[in-house]
């Protein structure tokens, strides 16, 4: 997943510690490949969306 996939009010969830963050501003990068393919790591694993 990465900052292209998510809207405004989505949140990322860390399955292992809770940890949760709350998109307030969508990314508006022009083309998908802008963004990083890299996702959002927590505890050392990839965050859900919620």
């Amino acid at each position: 997943m990465s900052c292209h996939d998510l809207k405004e009010g989505d949140t990322l969830v860390c399955e292992d510690c809770g940890l949760e963050l709350k998109v307030s501003k969508a990314c508006n990068c022009s083309e998908e490949s802008a963004c990083t393919e890299g996702g959002f790591d927590c505890c050392g694993m990839a965050m859900k969306k919620k």
